[in-house]
């Protein structure tokens, strides 16, 4: 990241960003994130640029809206910004920040900005987790928007508008609180929903503890309340020390808002909401899997602690389908149903792998791309162990992202320690090795590049 001398307050990038001939510059504009940002901050008056490598469909969009958008990085792109914002994507040797940096020209991380930009807002509500942000967001949104409250929502993935962003007309914004690099520590909640914690990031992150003290400082910073996931059991022992109110939700009958899975169905169950013991009503989901379970008894619970009508916020709930990229139902491989599948830690892929067993009562088949070497050498034990579920597995090459090889980390090694239901091949060569080696239901499965994947095999 650039190095500056002194990090700009909140005020002081407010007064910067308000100033008439003001332009905010956005360092790889095409990322969701950043997507999702710049457009925000264009909606809110504000003269927007960017630049990206890879030109796809969501910079076509944002040039569609008027925005320029430079291909490639350079140092020329940013003449004339006022602040330069930047993920954590983005690496230290971009052009455009060292040219910033020479420059003087003000930086901010994408948290940064967005915490600066959020206070417009009376009232934020931040979704924050190891697994299950994206989908509470929408949840949250579709209950919100079937309540008539008009929130703006800042989502990972589409929402059920099939856009990844609502601009609304109220006061209130929802919105992923991620913890990577501390980056959740930037926002101000008024509410901050908390739904699950084990340890990932591991670049960052040493260890669970130095984890569990970011996620105890990011809760703290809810100005209302907190809702916390009570059958965690990071998070349970975190409530102690939480500065703001704390409302829990869970299966156990020590938690606030407490939920029961009384029925299945085809697509989805249905769960019994209790509230400090008496019964709220039971909600229908549309949607599979336990862990959308308690993804729904986050967003529920939320709900209600606004005073939202029950009766609504079930219409909301049984009305969700579900985001793209997780378990999305994209088409079939010679009459096999295949998965489309975000899974990157190794609870979400357990978690993946056991629902379509449960949807298909077929044979699983999964199409790994493990995300960086950080993690895959971190977890590695327990990829293996999730891994092993399904009944045939396929492993492509590691998705680096943002980092350098580790010696010995790589995907032959992981197929190797799984056994011989394991194959390493190129991306490729992912139709063959599924088409000659494996049967049922295939998950194409990673936070990576897997779209070209996913599109081959599904090809007719």
């Amino acid at each position: 990241m650039p190095k500056q001398k002194r990090k700009l307050t909140y005020n002081e990038m407010r007064r910067k960003i308000e100033s008439p001939d003001a332009v905010i510059h956005f360092v790889g504009i095409g990322g969701v994130s950043m997507y999702t940002l710049a457009r925000l901050t264009l909606d809110a008056g504000y003269r927007v640029t960017g630049s990206d490598r890879v030109l796809g469909h969501r910079v076509r969009d944002l040039v569609s809206r008027g925005i320029t958008v430079h291909p490639g990085h350079n140092a020329e792109n940013i003449e004339g910004a006022t602040i330069v914002v930047y993920s954590h994507a983005v690496t230290r040797d971009n052009p455009e920040l060292l040219y910033a940096e020479e420059k003087g020209i003000p930086t901010a991380s994408r948290a940064e900005f967005l915490g600066a930009i959020m206070l417009e807002y009376k009232s934020r509500i931040g979704v924050c987790g190891t697994h299950g942000k994206s989908t509470v967001t929408a949840m949250l949104d579709a209950i919100f928007a079937s309540s008539l409250r008009e929130p703006t929502t800042l989502s990972g993935a589409d929402l059920q508008i099939g856009e990844p962003i609502r601009i609304g007309k109220s006061e209130l914004l929802l919105y992923e609180a991620c913890e990577y690099r501390d980056s959740f520590l930037h926002f101000s909640p008024t509410v901050a929903v908390a739904l699950n914690l084990e340890l990932d990031h591991t670049d960052y992150f040493p260890d669970i503890k130095a984890l569990c003290s970011s996620f105890r400082k990011a809760l703290s910073r809810a100005a209302e309340f907190c809702v916390v996931n009570y059958d965690d059991e990071h998070l349970s022992s975190l409530i102690p020390t939480i500065k703001s109110r704390v409302v829990t939700f869970g299966q156990s009958e020590r938690a606030d808002y407490r939920y029961l899975i009384t029925a299945f169905r085809d697509t989805g169950m249905e769960i019994t909401l209790y509230h400090h013991g008496t019964r709220v009503r039971k909600f229908k989901l549309a949607v599979p899997g336990v862990h959308n379970a308690a993804n729904a008894a986050a967003a529920i619970a939320t709900a209600l602690e606004y005073g939202l009508d029950p009766d609504v916020v079930a219409g909301a709930i049984e009305g969700f389908k579900g985001i793209g990229r997780r378990l999305e139902l994209v088409g079939e491989r010679q009459g096999r149903a295949v998965f489309y599948d975000y899974a990157h830690h190794p609870t979400e892929i357990a978690a993946g792998i056991n629902t379509v067993k449960l949807m298909t009562h077929d044979m699983v088949t999964v199409v790994f791309k493990p995300h960086t070497f950080s993690r895959t050498a971190a977890l590695w034990s327990d990829f293996s162990a999730a891994l092993s579920l399904a009944d045939h597995i396929v492993l492509t090459d590691i998705y680096a992202a943002r980092e350098e090889p580790i010696e010995g980390i790589n995907s032959r090694a992981l197929a190797l320690d799984i056994g011989e239901r394991a194959i390493y091949c190129a991306d490729s060569d992912v139709n063959l090795n599924v088409d000659s080696y494996t049967h049922g239901a295939i998950i194409v499965m990673g936070a990576g590049e897997l779209e070209q994947v996913k599109d081959d095999l599904i090809s007719k």
